[in-house]
Protein backbone atom coordinates (compact mmCIF):
# COMPACT_ATOMS: atom_id res chain seq x y z
CA UNK A 1 0.00 0.00 0.00
CA UNK A 2 1.59 3.00 -1.17
CA UNK A 3 2.77 6.37 0.59
CA UNK A 4 -0.42 5.04 3.29
CA UNK A 5 -2.79 7.52 1.20
CA UNK A 6 -6.29 6.15 3.18
CA UNK A 7 -4.83 8.07 6.17
CA UNK A 8 -4.58 11.34 5.12
CA UNK A 9 -8.08 12.40 5.35
CA UNK A 10 -8.13 11.87 8.86
CA UNK A 11 -5.34 14.32 10.07
CA UNK A 12 -6.90 17.49 9.02
CA UNK A 13 -8.33 19.95 11.68
CA UNK A 14 -12.22 21.21 11.83
CA UNK A 15 -14.17 23.17 14.04
CA UNK A 16 -17.65 22.04 13.12
CA UNK A 17 -17.97 19.77 16.56
CA UNK A 18 -16.01 20.44 19.91
CA UNK A 19 -16.89 19.61 23.40
CA UNK A 20 -16.71 21.83 26.23
CA UNK A 21 -13.34 21.77 27.70
CA UNK A 22 -13.45 24.72 30.50
CA UNK A 23 -13.46 22.21 33.28
CA UNK A 24 -10.97 19.62 32.07
CA UNK A 25 -8.13 22.70 31.68
CA UNK A 26 -8.80 24.02 34.76
CA UNK A 27 -7.59 20.85 35.85
CA UNK A 28 -5.14 19.85 34.05
CA UNK A 29 -3.31 23.71 34.49
CA UNK A 30 -4.07 23.26 38.07
CA UNK A 31 -2.50 19.83 38.89
CA UNK A 32 -0.14 18.78 35.86
CA UNK A 33 3.03 19.55 37.61
CA UNK A 34 1.70 18.86 41.06
CA UNK A 35 3.73 16.04 42.95
CA UNK A 36 0.24 15.05 44.60
CA UNK A 37 -1.98 12.57 43.55
CA UNK A 38 -5.45 13.18 42.19
CA UNK A 39 -7.72 12.94 44.50
CA UNK A 40 -11.36 10.72 43.72
CA UNK A 41 -13.22 14.38 42.68
CA UNK A 42 -10.19 15.64 39.91
CA UNK A 43 -10.64 11.97 38.44
CA UNK A 44 -13.96 12.40 38.13
CA UNK A 45 -14.01 15.47 35.90
CA UNK A 46 -11.48 13.72 33.92
CA UNK A 47 -13.89 10.64 33.62
CA UNK A 48 -17.03 12.97 32.78
CA UNK A 49 -14.47 14.85 30.30
CA UNK A 50 -14.00 11.51 28.57
CA UNK A 51 -17.84 10.09 28.40
CA UNK A 52 -19.15 13.62 27.36
CA UNK A 53 -16.50 13.27 24.60
CA UNK A 54 -16.85 9.69 22.95
CA UNK A 55 -20.26 9.89 23.82
CA UNK A 56 -20.46 12.88 21.51
CA UNK A 57 -17.78 11.19 18.93
CA UNK A 58 -20.17 7.94 18.90
CA UNK A 59 -23.19 10.58 17.14
CA UNK A 60 -20.91 12.02 14.85
CA UNK A 61 -21.56 11.56 11.24
CA UNK A 62 -18.02 13.33 9.58
CA UNK A 63 -14.65 12.46 9.65
CA UNK A 64 -14.45 16.20 10.34
CA UNK A 65 -16.58 16.68 13.28
CA UNK A 66 -14.73 13.23 14.78
CA UNK A 67 -11.32 14.70 14.12
CA UNK A 68 -11.99 17.80 16.28
CA UNK A 69 -13.38 15.56 19.32
CA UNK A 70 -10.27 13.39 18.98
CA UNK A 71 -8.06 16.95 18.88
CA UNK A 72 -9.50 18.02 22.01
CA UNK A 73 -8.83 14.47 23.93
CA UNK A 74 -5.32 13.91 22.91
CA UNK A 75 -4.31 17.69 23.36
CA UNK A 76 -6.50 17.48 27.20
CA UNK A 77 -3.79 15.23 28.44
CA UNK A 78 -0.40 17.40 28.24
CA UNK A 79 2.75 17.11 27.33
CA UNK A 80 4.35 15.53 30.51
CA UNK A 81 3.66 11.35 30.26
CA UNK A 82 5.73 11.55 34.23
CA UNK A 83 2.82 13.44 35.83
CA UNK A 84 -0.03 12.22 38.66
CA UNK A 85 -2.46 13.68 36.06
CA UNK A 86 -1.04 12.03 32.92
CA UNK A 87 -1.65 9.17 34.58
CA UNK A 88 -4.77 9.29 35.28
CA UNK A 89 -5.62 10.58 32.14
CA UNK A 90 -4.45 7.63 30.19
CA UNK A 91 -6.03 5.49 32.82
CA UNK A 92 -9.19 6.92 32.28
CA UNK A 93 -8.58 6.82 28.26
CA UNK A 94 -7.73 2.98 28.21
CA UNK A 95 -11.51 2.68 29.89
CA UNK A 96 -13.15 5.06 28.31
CA UNK A 97 -12.06 4.33 24.90
CA UNK A 98 -12.46 0.43 25.10
CA UNK A 99 -16.12 1.00 25.90
CA UNK A 100 -16.67 3.10 23.14
CA UNK A 101 -15.30 0.20 20.87
CA UNK A 102 -17.68 -2.19 22.05
CA UNK A 103 -20.64 0.05 21.70
CA UNK A 104 -18.81 1.19 17.90
CA UNK A 105 -20.13 -3.02 17.59
CA UNK A 106 -23.37 -2.04 17.67
CA UNK A 107 -23.79 0.36 15.13
CA UNK A 108 -25.78 -0.71 12.13
CA UNK A 109 -24.11 1.37 9.11
CA UNK A 110 -20.78 -0.51 8.60
CA UNK A 111 -19.34 2.88 6.87
CA UNK A 112 -20.27 5.21 10.12
CA UNK A 113 -19.04 2.31 12.44
CA UNK A 114 -15.57 1.81 10.40
CA UNK A 115 -15.21 5.85 10.49
CA UNK A 116 -15.71 5.49 14.61
CA UNK A 117 -13.29 2.55 14.44
CA UNK A 118 -10.88 4.30 12.91
CA UNK A 119 -10.45 7.40 14.69
CA UNK A 120 -11.07 5.95 17.97
CA UNK A 121 -7.72 3.67 17.02
CA UNK A 122 -5.76 6.97 16.17
CA UNK A 123 -6.87 8.46 19.15
CA UNK A 124 -5.08 5.72 20.67
CA UNK A 125 -2.39 6.42 18.94
CA UNK A 126 -2.24 10.10 19.59
CA UNK A 127 -2.38 9.50 23.44
CA UNK A 128 1.70 8.11 23.13
CA UNK A 129 1.26 5.87 25.96
CA UNK A 130 2.03 2.03 26.49
CA UNK A 131 -0.79 2.52 29.48
CA UNK A 132 -3.28 1.87 26.28
CA UNK A 133 -1.42 -0.59 24.24
CA UNK A 134 -3.98 -3.39 25.26
CA UNK A 135 -6.32 -1.30 22.66
CA UNK A 136 -3.96 -1.27 20.14
CA UNK A 137 -2.51 -5.49 20.70
CA UNK A 138 -6.42 -6.43 20.45
CA UNK A 139 -6.37 -4.78 16.87
CA UNK A 140 -2.75 -5.50 15.08
CA UNK A 141 -4.68 -8.13 12.82
CA UNK A 142 -7.52 -5.90 12.28
CA UNK A 143 -9.02 -6.45 8.49
CA UNK A 144 -8.94 -2.88 7.73
CA UNK A 145 -6.06 -1.74 6.37
CA UNK A 146 -5.86 2.10 8.55
CA UNK A 147 -7.25 0.61 11.76
CA UNK A 148 -4.62 -1.78 11.71
CA UNK A 149 -1.49 0.80 10.39
CA UNK A 150 -2.55 2.98 13.91
CA UNK A 151 -2.86 -0.02 15.64
CA UNK A 152 0.80 -0.74 15.06
CA UNK A 153 1.74 2.98 15.11
CA UNK A 154 -0.03 3.44 18.81
CA UNK A 155 2.69 1.19 20.37
CA UNK A 156 5.79 1.32 18.31
CA UNK A 157 5.98 5.15 18.45
CA UNK A 158 9.05 7.14 19.60
CA UNK A 159 7.46 8.45 22.41
CA UNK A 160 6.27 4.91 23.13
CA UNK A 161 9.80 3.23 23.13
CA UNK A 162 11.29 6.28 25.23
CA UNK A 163 9.06 5.37 27.79
CA UNK A 164 9.24 1.59 27.54
CA UNK A 165 13.23 1.76 27.39
CA UNK A 166 13.29 4.74 30.28
CA UNK A 167 14.57 3.91 33.78
CA UNK A 168 11.78 5.31 35.23
CA UNK A 169 8.86 4.25 32.89
CA UNK A 170 10.00 1.04 31.72
CA UNK A 171 7.52 -1.33 31.96
CA UNK A 172 9.08 -5.12 30.87
CA UNK A 173 5.64 -6.85 30.94
CA UNK A 174 3.93 -4.59 28.85
CA UNK A 175 7.31 -4.36 26.27
CA UNK A 176 7.14 -8.41 26.26
CA UNK A 177 3.54 -8.21 25.51
CA UNK A 178 4.10 -5.89 22.39
CA UNK A 179 6.86 -8.02 21.21
CA UNK A 180 4.55 -11.39 20.99
CA UNK A 181 1.67 -9.32 19.46
CA UNK A 182 3.98 -8.20 16.78
CA UNK A 183 5.78 -12.07 16.29
CA UNK A 184 2.26 -13.43 16.27
CA UNK A 185 0.96 -10.85 13.19
CA UNK A 186 4.12 -10.29 11.00
CA UNK A 187 4.83 -13.10 9.13
CA UNK A 188 1.38 -12.53 7.15
CA UNK A 189 1.75 -8.64 7.38
CA UNK A 190 1.93 -6.62 3.69
CA UNK A 191 2.38 -3.15 4.91
CA UNK A 192 5.80 -2.07 4.55
CA UNK A 193 5.41 0.78 6.86
CA UNK A 194 3.98 -1.52 9.44
CA UNK A 195 7.46 -3.99 9.04
CA UNK A 196 9.71 -0.45 9.06
CA UNK A 197 7.84 0.65 12.32
CA UNK A 198 7.97 -3.17 13.99
CA UNK A 199 12.13 -3.24 13.15
CA UNK A 200 12.47 0.44 14.50
CA UNK A 201 11.07 -1.37 17.83
CA UNK A 202 13.13 -4.19 17.64
CA UNK A 203 16.11 -2.17 17.24
CA UNK A 204 15.51 -0.76 20.51
CA UNK A 205 15.51 -3.99 22.59
CA UNK A 206 18.16 -6.58 23.44
CA UNK A 207 15.15 -9.34 23.55
CA UNK A 208 15.43 -12.54 22.36
CA UNK A 209 11.56 -12.13 21.09
CA UNK A 210 12.85 -8.83 18.77
CA UNK A 211 15.91 -10.55 17.77
CA UNK A 212 13.26 -13.31 16.26
CA UNK A 213 11.08 -10.79 14.52
CA UNK A 214 14.10 -9.43 12.81
CA UNK A 215 14.91 -12.82 11.27
CA UNK A 216 11.23 -13.31 10.81
CA UNK A 217 11.05 -9.97 8.48
CA UNK A 218 14.31 -10.80 6.75
CA UNK A 219 13.49 -14.53 5.85
CA UNK A 220 10.22 -13.34 4.37
CA UNK A 221 12.56 -10.96 2.42
CA UNK A 222 14.92 -13.21 1.14
CA UNK A 223 11.96 -15.29 -0.08
CA UNK A 224 10.56 -11.72 -2.11
CA UNK A 225 14.03 -11.02 -3.43
CA UNK A 226 14.08 -14.92 -4.91
CA UNK A 227 10.70 -14.25 -6.36
CA UNK A 228 11.51 -11.12 -7.67
CA UNK A 229 8.42 -9.93 -5.89
CA UNK A 230 10.13 -7.18 -3.95
CA UNK A 231 7.99 -4.28 -2.97
CA UNK A 232 9.47 -0.73 -1.85
CA UNK A 233 13.19 -1.67 -1.38
CA UNK A 234 13.59 1.25 1.04
CA UNK A 235 12.24 -1.44 3.41
CA UNK A 236 15.47 -3.07 3.63
CA UNK A 237 17.57 0.00 4.06
CA UNK A 238 15.88 -0.46 7.95
CA UNK A 239 15.95 -3.76 8.16
CA UNK A 240 19.97 -3.97 7.07
CA UNK A 241 20.69 -1.47 9.84
CA UNK A 242 18.73 -3.59 12.35
CA UNK A 243 20.63 -6.96 11.31
CA UNK A 244 24.12 -5.55 10.82
CA UNK A 245 24.36 -3.53 14.33
CA UNK A 246 22.85 -7.01 16.15
CA UNK A 247 25.62 -8.70 14.04
CA UNK A 248 28.21 -6.13 15.43
CA UNK A 249 27.03 -5.83 18.83
CA UNK A 250 25.92 -9.30 20.21
CA UNK A 251 28.17 -10.97 22.01
CA UNK A 252 26.86 -14.51 22.01
CA UNK A 253 28.76 -15.92 18.64
CA UNK A 254 25.70 -18.00 17.54
CA UNK A 255 23.52 -14.99 17.26
CA UNK A 256 26.57 -12.88 15.50
CA UNK A 257 26.88 -15.72 13.57
CA UNK A 258 23.41 -15.98 12.25
CA UNK A 259 22.68 -12.17 11.92
CA UNK A 260 25.89 -11.68 10.52
CA UNK A 261 24.39 -14.52 7.40
CA UNK A 262 21.36 -13.25 7.33
CA UNK A 263 22.92 -9.19 6.14
CA UNK A 264 24.82 -10.89 3.63
CA UNK A 265 22.09 -13.00 2.27
CA UNK A 266 19.70 -9.89 1.95
CA UNK A 267 22.18 -7.15 0.73
CA UNK A 268 23.69 -10.05 -1.52
CA UNK A 269 20.11 -10.02 -2.95
CA UNK A 270 19.72 -6.20 -3.15
CA UNK A 271 22.77 -5.66 -5.36
CA UNK A 272 21.86 -8.89 -7.69
CA UNK A 273 18.58 -7.59 -8.17
CA UNK A 274 19.97 -4.05 -9.52
CA UNK A 275 22.59 -6.19 -11.65
CA UNK A 276 20.35 -8.80 -13.03
CA UNK A 277 17.49 -6.45 -13.33
CA UNK A 278 18.34 -3.46 -15.04
CA UNK A 279 16.54 -3.86 -17.93
CA UNK A 280 13.42 -4.98 -16.57
CA UNK A 281 12.84 -2.95 -13.46
CA UNK A 282 11.48 0.71 -13.15
CA UNK A 283 13.48 3.70 -12.99
CA UNK A 284 11.50 4.19 -9.58
CA UNK A 285 12.55 0.62 -8.28
CA UNK A 286 16.44 0.72 -9.62
CA UNK A 287 16.90 4.12 -7.97
CA UNK A 288 15.37 2.94 -4.29
CA UNK A 289 18.06 -0.25 -5.12
CA UNK A 290 20.79 2.28 -5.55
CA UNK A 291 19.93 4.39 -2.73
CA UNK A 292 19.95 0.99 -0.62
CA UNK A 293 23.01 0.03 -1.68
CA UNK A 294 24.96 2.94 -1.43
CA UNK A 295 23.92 3.87 2.14
CA UNK A 296 23.92 0.34 3.39
CA UNK A 297 27.56 0.32 1.98
CA UNK A 298 28.61 3.47 3.94
CA UNK A 299 26.79 3.36 7.11
CA UNK A 300 26.12 -0.20 8.24
CA UNK A 301 29.62 -1.50 6.18
CA UNK A 302 31.88 1.30 6.65
CA UNK A 303 30.88 3.03 9.76
CA UNK A 304 28.79 -0.12 11.73
CA UNK A 305 31.20 -3.11 10.46
CA UNK A 306 34.51 -1.06 9.61
CA UNK A 307 34.57 -2.83 6.09
CA UNK A 308 35.64 -0.86 3.51
CA UNK A 309 34.43 -1.76 0.14
CA UNK A 310 34.49 -0.08 -3.54
CA UNK A 311 30.97 -0.41 -4.27
CA UNK A 312 30.17 3.23 -3.69
CA UNK A 313 32.87 4.20 -5.95
CA UNK A 314 31.37 1.61 -9.25
CA UNK A 315 28.13 2.92 -8.55
CA UNK A 316 29.47 6.54 -9.09
CA UNK A 317 31.35 5.38 -11.97
CA UNK A 318 28.63 3.73 -13.51
CA UNK A 319 31.45 0.23 -13.87
CA UNK A 320 30.77 -3.04 -12.81
CA UNK A 321 31.02 -4.12 -9.06
CA UNK A 322 31.09 -8.14 -9.96
CA UNK A 323 34.63 -7.89 -8.41
CA UNK A 324 33.92 -5.94 -4.88
CA UNK A 325 30.77 -8.07 -4.84
CA UNK A 326 32.98 -11.27 -4.75
CA UNK A 327 35.22 -9.99 -1.81
CA UNK A 328 32.54 -8.87 0.29
CA UNK A 329 30.27 -11.77 -0.04
CA UNK A 330 33.13 -14.60 -1.55
CA UNK A 331 32.59 -17.09 -4.28
CA UNK A 332 32.59 -20.50 -5.30
CA UNK A 333 36.08 -20.80 -4.39
CA UNK A 334 36.80 -18.72 -1.49
CA UNK A 335 34.93 -16.78 2.04
CA UNK A 336 33.81 -12.79 1.31
CA UNK A 337 34.97 -10.47 4.26
CA UNK A 338 31.71 -10.69 5.85
CA UNK A 339 31.55 -14.66 5.89
CA UNK A 340 35.39 -14.29 7.62
CA UNK A 341 34.12 -11.49 10.23
CA UNK A 342 31.18 -13.24 11.43
CA UNK A 343 32.54 -16.59 11.44
CA UNK A 344 29.68 -17.88 8.89
CA UNK A 345 29.06 -19.71 5.61
CA UNK A 346 26.03 -19.87 3.15
CA UNK A 347 25.18 -23.94 4.16
CA UNK A 348 26.39 -26.96 3.19
CA UNK A 349 27.04 -28.92 -0.62
CA UNK A 350 26.29 -32.14 -1.03
CA UNK A 351 29.19 -33.58 0.56
CA UNK A 352 28.80 -31.49 3.54
CA UNK A 353 31.67 -29.16 2.38
CA UNK A 354 30.55 -25.37 3.13
CA UNK A 355 28.98 -22.94 0.74
CA UNK A 356 31.20 -19.84 0.27
CA UNK A 357 28.74 -17.96 -2.25
CA UNK A 358 25.87 -16.63 -1.05
CA UNK A 359 22.33 -17.84 -2.95
CA UNK A 360 21.43 -16.48 -6.61
CA UNK A 361 18.23 -15.02 -8.09
CA UNK A 362 17.02 -17.07 -10.68
CA UNK A 363 16.25 -15.88 -13.73
CA UNK A 364 13.85 -12.76 -14.09
CA UNK A 365 10.07 -13.83 -15.25
CA UNK A 366 8.59 -12.44 -18.17
CA UNK A 367 6.83 -9.90 -16.08
CA UNK A 368 8.24 -9.03 -12.82
CA UNK A 369 5.83 -9.15 -9.79
CA UNK A 370 5.62 -5.42 -8.18
CA UNK A 371 3.20 -3.77 -6.27
CA UNK A 372 4.53 -0.83 -7.08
Amino acid sequence: MKNLPYFLGFVCMAVAYSVTTTEIETLRLRVQDSSAELTAPEKGVISKFWSTALDQMLLTETSRECVEIRRQLAEQKGTEYLSHYAAAYVAEAKNAIETAFADVQRMEDSQQRQMIERNLMILTAELKSPGVSSLALQRLDAEDAVTRYWAFKAISSPAVIEQLTSDITGDEKTTEAILSGFKKRISVETQTEIQKRVIRFCMAFDDPFARDILVLIADRRIKAYHDWAVHDETLDMSLLTALGNVAMLQQDPAVKKEFGRKFAELYALTIQRYLKGKAALSKDQTARLLTVIAEVDQTVLAKTTGIKTGILTSLKRKTGMEREYEVLFGDRMRSGLLAEKFKFDYGKDASGKPITAPPELGPIPEKITSQD
